[in-house]
């Protein structure tokens, strides 16, 4: 969900030459669900397995390595415990469904394809698994996060592992990402980015106060946020009162209330609680077999060996580009 009413973000067309040569974060549950939202979801009449993710995150990932990008996929790890915890009789049944797919290797099982345009929730985990499987096979790092995904790419921007964070919820900005980008056009060489100083420059309100600002306008965290309070009044009013526990002392505000509003406004700060130790953003060498069967399916026979082959002549220049890199630095 983000943030309630969020409009003021100045949003802004820049050149690629911000994040490249260079890796991303991309926030993959909030990317495919932007993604697939708006792919036509009215069932095939051959009975074929929705698959359109397979073309979308191959395109991703060719567009961003020819220009000199390394994407890593983040993946959610358990939700914070302020949020709705995803179903888990979906996750299972999803699973159970990418199982069959992967052993059965067949694209037009009725069971499968019925199941997942009946329930875009199945499907979205359904195509996740898949683009997990995928990217690996392809040598692209795959993180599954210890926590959401925008925190994790928030750390790795923090700590200038990469570049941007690719995500259109604000939530990457409040956990202090200095970079977020809410949309890549690689073929015309634009991203449409904003940063944390833009925002507190605009504002006027430090991150902290930011911060402040999603819980009364409601975010994840306080969905409910406080009665009668946007964006423009809520930053008028952190101006005057400093912080939030300022300001709902003299709104009157305490018990129950006041301490879930102060509980969300702590999980902003769980982002110096993580570790990226173990965690692997290195390109690794395509395996090639695997990506070959796994795209089997979907694409054929010729088209399959024709990915696997651009994906290994990507990775060898990938691989020489960044020796003449490093050599450089």
């Amino acid at each position: 969900m983000g943030v309630k009413g969020w409009n003021f973000i100045p949003w802004r067309w820049v050149e690629t030459d911000e994040i490249f040569p260079g890796s991303i974060a991309i926030d993959m549950p909030n990317y495919l669900t932007r993604r697939l939202t708006v792919i036509k979801n009215s069932r095939s009449r051959n009975g074929r397995i929705p698959l359109q993710h397979v073309s979308m995150i191959l395109g991703i990932i060719r567009s961003a390595m020819k220009q000199k990008v390394l994407p890593l996929l983040l993946f959610d790890g358990p939700p914070e415990s302020l949020k709705r915890k995803p179903n888990p009789s979906l996750l299972i049944n999803a699973h159970s469904l990418y199982q069959k797919f992967k052993e059965n290797e067949d694209a037009f099982d009725d069971s499968i394809s019925g199941s997942l345009y009946n329930s875009p929730a199945l499907r979205m985990y359904f195509a996740m698994e898949h683009i997990q499987d995928i990217a690996s096979y392809c040598g692209v790092p795959v993180i599954r996060c210890p926590s959401e995904a925008e925190l994790y790419g928030s750390l790795l921007c923090n700590r200038g592992i990469v570049k941007t964070v690719v995500s259109n919820d604000v939530d990457a900005l409040l956990f202090g990402s200095p970079h977020v980008t809410k949309q890549i056009q690689f073929s015309k060489g634009l991203i449409c980015r904003t940063t944390l100083s833009d925002i507190t420059e605009s504002i006027g309100l430090s991150v902290s106060q930011l911060r402040d600002l999603a819980i009364l306008c409601g975010c994840d965290f306080y969905p409910e946020g406080l009665k009668g309070i946007g964006p423009r009044k809520g930053a008028v009013l952190l101006k005057r009162y400093n912080d939030l526990p300022s300001l709902l002392d003299s709104k009157g505000i305490y018990g129950i209330q006041r301490e879930e509003m102060l509980e969300a406004r702590d999980v902003f700060e769980e982002i110096q609680y993580l570790s990226l130790k173990g965690v692997n953003t290195s390109l690794r060498p395509p395996l090639i077999t695997r990506l070959e069967r796994i795209l089997f399916p979907v694409l054929g026979e010729e088209r399959a060996k024709q990915w696997a082959t651009e994906m290994l002549s990507l990775w060898k220049h990938f691989r020489t580009e960044q020796a003449t890199l490093d050599q450089w630095i």
